[in-house]
């Protein structure tokens, strides 16, 4: 089993948790980030998002008509 390198002196946060401090203090400061990152930031929109429609290929239709055939 691993050694805990130090613990948090008296001041708990998330970054002491990472860190290897386990007291109640720092399991808490981690809950509470973990939380707030799951549920906090706003995920990005990806281009398929995009409500504007591109086409990626020709229908028969727009086909005939550049050929002159309709």
């Amino acid at each position: 089993m691993k050694k805990r390198i130090r613990s948090c002196e008296g001041k708990p946060s998330a970054n002491q948790y990472s860190n290897g401090c386990r007291c109640a203090g720092c399991t808490e400061a981690w809950r509470v980030h973990h939380m707030e990152d799951r549920y906090g930031k706003k995920r990005k929109s990806v281009r398929r998002d995009t409500p504007i429609v591109e086409h990626d290929a020709f229908t028969r239709e727009q086909i005939l008509k550049a050929r002159g055939m309709m």
